[in-house]
């Protein structure tokens, strides 16, 4: 089994996004985005800042910025043939470090926040259909965008096959104050996993990495940290993160014979700094799993960048 995982892209800033060639050149079997599939306040709109928007103004914004993205044509050509998953992070959920001024909170906001509810939603929707039967919306009026009680994307559990199982974390909704996930759905995580058999490999999503030197890391929310450890040394977790325009594999010795592992990838199609646009990174990863070793490959321009990470499958311990 193959999977490919990416983060990060701005089809404002890079339109021509050869980083989906690439992917595709790989022959994936699933592909999964851990965040930033759009840049909802990277660059402003005519100068200004999506908190300053309108329900209406916010959605006329999010829905050309997810069209532009979808009609990438390598991109929509890679997920009309692979299975694609997605999570959001901060740009693509309200704008950069919304958490800090905890916005989703803030009554102010409400209508925001339902208006990208709503387009996170059907863009999940579109790619997990491959781009077929309904598309997308076209329009801001679309009935799919306006429904009271949208809900927030959630928890999602996928089965891979081969014993490989996908949790889609929802990093954003319920990250306030000390909490990155919440205490429901650390509990809905956890009761996946323990249905699932002793040998599953449990593949976390996460839009932050998990223990790095810069970024929003993991440590930082001791109580989600502390689970995401114990879960780790009762279950094979390999967590996929995103958010740090950087690919990074990242072993974590728990003690005792128990590991767990980040390994990150971002920059798919972004500038390698916003501050003066330069060149575009072209960032991607592979977790290649057979019945004896799981494999994390990091890529840039197709070029392998690092040494791969690779792990016992049966014993979950750091391969020499």
């Amino acid at each position: 089994m193959k999977i490919a995982f990416a983060s990060c892209m701005n089809a404002t800033l890079v339109p021509q996004q050869s980083v989906w060639d690439h992917v595709a050149a790989t022959n994936p079997e699933a592909l999964v985005l851990l965040g930033d599939s759009i840049y909802l306040d990277v660059p402003w709109p005519q100068g200004q800042h999506p908190r300053d928007m309108s329900e209406e103004e916010f959605m006329h914004h999010g829905l050309s910025l997810y069209s532009a993205q979808l009609a990438v044509a390598n991109f929509a050509a890679l997920v009309r043939q692979v299975p694609a998953h997605a999570i959001w992070d901060d740009h693509d959920f309200l704008w950069n470090e919304s958490y800090e001024e905890k916005a989703i909170r803030k009554r102010v906001y409400a209508g925001t926040v339902r208006a990208s509810r709503a387009l996170f939603n059907c863009f999940c929707e579109t790619l997990e259909a491959s781009l077929t039967g309904d598309p997308f919306p076209n329009e801001v009026q679309d009935f799919r965008l306006w429904q009271p009680d949208e809900p927030a994307p959630g928890y999602r559990y996928r089965d891979l096959g081969q014993g490989v199982a996908l949790h889609l974390t929802d990093g954003r909704s319920w990250r306030v104050s000390a909490d990155l996930l919440g205490q429901q759905q650390r509990d809905a995580i956890a009761a996946q996993v323990a249905s699932l058999p002793a040998d599953a490999i449990h593949l976390i999503a996460s839009g932050s990495v998990v223990a790095q030197e810069k970024g929003d890391r993991w440590t930082s929310f001791a109580a989600d940290f502390d689970w995401l450890k114990g879960l780790a040394r009762n279950h094979r977790v390999l967590v996929l993160s995103g958010d740090i325009h950087d690919n990074r594999l990242t072993p974590i010795d728990l003690g005792g014979g128990h590991w767990l592992f980040d390994a990150t990838s971002s920059g798919a199609a972004v500038p390698r700094t916003f501050a003066t646009f330069g060149p575009a990174l072209v960032n991607y990863a592979v977790v290649e799993i057979d019945a004896a070793t799981v494999t994390v490959t990091c890529f840039s321009a197709g070029a392998q960048d690092r040494l791969p990470l690779s792990i016992d499958r049966t014993l979950w311990s750091r391969n020499p």
